[in-house]
């Protein structure tokens, strides 16, 4: 299979991973700023 992948679990369990982090930095990124505004 693909990037030597032969279960399915297994590209299952790495773009549930992949996922995750783009999810997280994401977040990240829109969160960066929130509360600053209200110190002000």
């Amino acid at each position: 299979m693909v990037l030597g992948m032969e279960d399915v679990t297994i590209a299952l369990a790495w773009i549930a991973t992949v996922l995750s982090m783009a999810g997280c930095v994401i977040f990240g990124l829109v969160m960066w700023n929130r509360g600053k505004e209200e110190s002000e």
